[in-house]
């Protein structure tokens, strides 16, 4: 019999905020730069995001229209270090010119009501219509530049909800997410809670290597019934 303690996806949160204090998740100076570091973190480590946002930065260009309008050349080494550059800098050249198409705006936090009258549903699916966005891009655009409550379900949630004994979640990246969103009351969590739980999650995995780290983790003594 598993004697470990219950758990739902609130208490989860609470634990880990508990444990760990706030992680301010995500690093990055404005939305726009949280935009182009979601997109170039595929498939790479963080650290390469960093050099080239770094490079950007230095360069004057870590805006959507001089993203959308440098040359291939200069924009390739601006973003080398992120790997797959070539492919990376026509999916930022695609959201980019989305972005721009949304409308003028003057300060960072007026980008969220550029599409305020677009319900959560709609502008995910607008996100993954552009090229090179996919489901867990998408969920860190709307959750980090956009201000919609969102799950990410990255391969660190992966692993902590198996760490907690959820063992039939789908191997799909959309699957997982439909399997745990609905366990989240929306209502009753603010953004910056969807933020920080992200943050959390994301935090711990990395100090998590190996399955025997998880089993000695703080999520180890409890297990979550999921639906």
């Amino acid at each position: 019999m598993d004697e470990r303690c219950l758990i739902d996806v609130r208490g989860l949160y609470e634990l880990l905020l508990d444990h760990m204090g706030p992680t301010h998740w995500w690093p990055a100076d404005t939305r726009f730069e949280i935009a182009i570091g979601a997109i170039l973190t595929q498939n790479t480590a963080w650290g390469n995001v960093e050099t080239a946002l770094d490079r950007m930065k230095a360069a004057d260009v870590l805006n959507a229209r001089s993203i959308a309008d440098l040359p291939d050349e200069t924009l390739w080494d601006l973003i080398r270090s992120t790997g797959y550059y070539r492919q990376k800098a026509v999916y930022l050249r695609a959201f980019c010119q989305w972005f721009l198409d949304l409308g003028e705006w003057s300060h960072d936090d007026d980008i969220p009501a550029l599409v305020r009258e677009v319900d959560d549903e709609t502008l995910r699916r607008e996100l993954l219509s552009i090229r090179g966005v996919g489901g867990e891009t998408a969920d860190d655009l709307l959750l980090y530049v956009f201000d919609r409550p969102a799950f990410i379900a990255d391969r660190y949630a992966r692993r902590m909800f198996e760490t907690l004994g959820v063992d039939d979640l789908p191997k799909s990246y959309e699957g997982f997410r439909r399997r745990v969103m609905p366990q989240i009351d929306a209502d009753a969590w603010s953004i910056p809670e969807f933020q920080e739980f992200h943050g959390l999650i994301d935090e711990l995995g990395k100090t998590c290597r190996t399955p025997e780290d998880w089993n000695h983790s703080i999520v180890a003594g409890y297990r979550m019934p999921l639906p």
